[in-house]
């Protein structure tokens, strides 16, 4: 809290596991299950940690990614915009992620496998670009096991002196 009262400021972004382990989204044994009447289990997560977080962020502006997807073009990408832009994948606080998640996940197909080490590297890059006041947390959201876990450790060591957290909320 010193920190922050002194005037460090939190960069939030967010990363959410698009891969085929979370099960066919229209079922509802699915952790993509778009319930009418309840929030999914991404959504629970978003909310939860993303409220906490959200409070200590200045601009309520968080980037945003999904990975492990195919999208419209036919790819399969370990680090994509939610929002589809890639020169400004911010999405307007714990809302505007939630609204952007809801959007994207018709648009893309659940593929695999369960790579971190690009989104912990965009997050690295953010941490370098950062002002020498600015903390960059990254919060991803997955339902499995990491799949490149020499590259996900070796992401981690590298960003190891960066002003850069990331949390981890899983299955």
């Amino acid at each position: 809290m010193e920190y922050i009262a002194g005037g460090l400021q939190i960069e939030i972004m967010v990363a959410i596991d698009f891969t085929a382990s979370n099960g066919d989204p229209q079922s509802p044994q699915s952790l993509h299950y778009m319930n009418p009447h309840a929030f999914n289990k991404y959504q629970d997560a978003i909310i939860n940690v993303g409220e906490i977080l959200e409070k200590y962020n200045h601009t309520k502006m968080f980037p945003s990614y999904g990975f492990g997807a195919k999208l419209p073009d036919g790819k399969v990408s370990h680090c994509f915009a939610l929002n589809g832009s890639s020169s400004d994948p911010r999405c307007g606080g714990v809302k505007g992620v939630l609204d952007t998640y809801s959007k994207c996940l018709p648009n893309i197909q659940l593929f695999g496998p369960t790579n971190f080490a690009e989104v912990i590297t965009v997050a690295a890059n953010q941490a370098r670009r950062a002002a020498t006041h600015e903390y960059v947390v990254l919060l991803i959201i997955t339902d499995g096991e990491i799949s490149d876990l020499d590259k996900t450790i070796d992401a981690i060591v590298q960003a190891s002196n960066l002003a850069l957290s990331i949390i981890i909320v899983g299955k």
